[in-house]
């Protein structure tokens, strides 16, 4: 493996997925087990490829000097003024996120074991598909490719929800389709208009994102009326794709509907990745490319991060669906992402990027779980689902890991992250803003702490009803049967419980969760190893910006600073 190429290495570990793809469909006559176990070998060989490309990179002197490592060039259109290459490579701000796609591609496929019965050829090559598509957006080093793969983590989706979801599923699938096309439409045209500035500056066609960050610096697009305000039209173009994405309140409606209509295997995948598309979208192109819009708007974008926060912490209180409540959970948690990186400070910037994984993990764990407790109960009404600790031990004690790390249990991934963006944050309205801005940021940064309360409360309160329901008698078991055990399997009558009857974990719902119970205790103890790889493309994505926004502060008050943490 030695005299492997990295860039052959990166180029085989992204098309791994659709070679299982068109293996799985093959072997589609050959009935479920088949197909369903030649996407879990396809999965878990792209894991092990991206495991190892990861231990190459963080082995090798060269990447720590943020170049991109693995780089694959293909030219596409290099004649006149044009000078168009398809472009690959990992770096520090996209490592991790990749890594995370195929370690959650695996958790997707075997939590769909049983519980899809129907059309499974087309359930496991459109997982396989949408692996591939998310590896892509994190490995394009150009807009083309990025933009492709953005866009084309919907189609898979949108066919995973509507064919293979819940009841009200088509219009779930609609919604989430309509909300994402549309603002992705809008960032189309912004990263169009960035390299139409570029070329009328430079007299080249390019879609290289390296290149285009540094011409930005050169010849940055107009931020004033004399210009048009150009950058922040552009800004706000970028943002409507990106926000829907996150999703920011109040653009968030599609992802409760979305989550709780999906298949378990796509809620994983959702939560875990999808989501975290808009905010390395803010890292890669927003921040450095349109610093000074993204200083003018970060107040803005700060104040929405904590409404999503407190917003998402009240609905999920009241909810009575226990997978809606991890739905209204994730809201509120991608909100203190939100908050972490337009706090511009780097230890709240660090945290929020550290955070995108914690939030990876814990929220495919326990949209995991969610669906294993449906495959057995048919329910997910927490009043219906008193007492199953006792018929369950090893779920309930996997829920409650993934519920700890959720809600910054210190010793776990989630406190990491979420002390970092809390820190960094309370840093920026101490010493950052001006008198006008400093008790606004004083206070919403004391919201997202009440925030930290209400998440505990309402994650320890489910955990309670659900595992631990008074004197309530456990549900009765339906069995393993997917959406159709309760059809399939009757009461077990007077024998002796078994494993079976107590529907404790099997072994492919433990191979789903261990790995991401691994990682959560691992970010928890040594969050170093995670923070250190990406802490320089963090610093440099967020500079610009950062010093855009002590330049305005500065302007609304000479004697405001910006605090900086010391450079390690």
């Amino acid at each position: 493996m030695n005299g492997f190429s990295p860039s052959a290495h990166l180029i085989l570990t992204i098309t791994a997925p659709l070679v299982g793809a068109v293996v799985a469909w093959v072997l589609g006559a050959r009935g479920v087990s088949a197909v369903r176990q030649s996407a879990a070998v396809s999965a878990v060989v792209t894991l092990g490829l991206a495991g190892w490309l990861i231990v190459r990179y963080l082995g090798d002197p060269a990447a720590a000097s943020g170049l991109p490592y693995a780089l694959v060039e293909m030219p596409w259109l290099t004649e006149g003024i044009f000078d168009v290459k398809l472009s690959l490579g990992l770096d520090g701000l996209s490592l991790w996120m990749f890594g995370l796609a195929a370690l959650l591609s695996v958790t997707a496929v075997f939590v769909s074991w049983d519980a899809i019965k129907d059309r499974p050829v087309g359930f496991y090559v459109l997982l396989l598909v949408l692996e591939t598509a998310m590896l892509g957006v994190f490995a394009a080093r150009d807009v083309i490719l990025f933009y492709t793969c953005f866009e084309f983590t919907l189609v898979p989706l949108f066919f995973l929800i509507g064919i293979w979801g819940h009841d009200d599923r088509r219009r779930a699938a609609s919604k989430f389709f309509i909300y994402t096309l549309t603002g992705s439409v809008f960032t189309f045209l912004g990263l169009l208009a960035i390299v139409l500035w570029n070329a009328s500056h430079t007299g080249t066609v390019t879609f290289d994102i390296e290149a285009l960050t540094d011409a930005m610096k050169i010849h940055p697009l107009p931020m004033s009326a004399e210009g048009g305000w150009l950058q922040m039209i552009v800004f706000l173009a970028l943002l409507a794709g990106f926000a829907v994405k996150v999703p920011i309140v109040p653009f968030h409606t599609w992802l409760p509907l979305a989550h709780v209509e999906a298949p378990t295997g796509g809620s994983v995948d959702l939560a875990g990745v999808l989501l975290k598309l808009g905010i390395y979208g803010f890292l890669r192109f927003s921040m450095p490319m349109l610093p000074e819009a993204t200083a003018l708007a970060a107040p803005w974008l700060f104040g929405l991060g904590v409404v999503g926060i407190i917003y998402g912490a009240l609905v999920a209180l009241v909810q009575t669906d226990l997978k809606r409540l991890i739905a209204y959970s994730s809201v509120s948690h991608m909100g203190y992402i939100v908050m972490g990186l337009f706090a511009l400070t780097p230890v709240a910037t660090e945290g929020a990027n550290l955070q995108l994984i914690n939030h990876g993990l814990s929220s495919a764990g326990l949209f995991a779980l969610v669906g294993m407790i449906y495959e057995r109960f048919h329910t997910r009404n927490i009043a219906s689902l008193g007492g199953i600790a006792s018929k369950s031990p090893w779920l309930t004690v996997l829920f409650m890991l993934f519920t700890f790390s959720s809600i910054g249990l210190p010793g776990l991934n989630g406190f990491v992250g979420e002390f970092m963006i809390l820190a960094g944050s309370f840093q920026r309205a101490w010493a950052g803003v001006a008198p006008a801005w400093q008790t606004a940021y004083l206070v919403m940064s004391l919201l997202a702490v009440v925030g930290v309360v209400l998440g505990a409360w309402y994650m320890l309160w489910a955990v309670e009803r659900v595992f631990f329901g008074g004197s309530r008698e456990p549900p009765r078991s339906h069995g393993h049967g997917g959406h159709d055990a309760h059809h399939a399997h009757g009461s077990h009558g007077g024998h002796a419980p078994t494993a079976h009857d107590r529907c404790d974990l099997r072994w492919h719902e433990l191979a789903a969760l261990l790995p991401l119970a691994v990682f959560a205790i691992w970010i928890g103890l040594t969050p170093a190893t995670f923070l250190r790889p990406a802490a320089q493309a963090v610093r440099e994505s967020t500079q610009a910006s950062s010093e855009a926004f002590a330049a305005r502060m500065r302007l609304t008050n000479p004697a405001a600073h910006v605090a900086q943490a010391p450079t390690p």
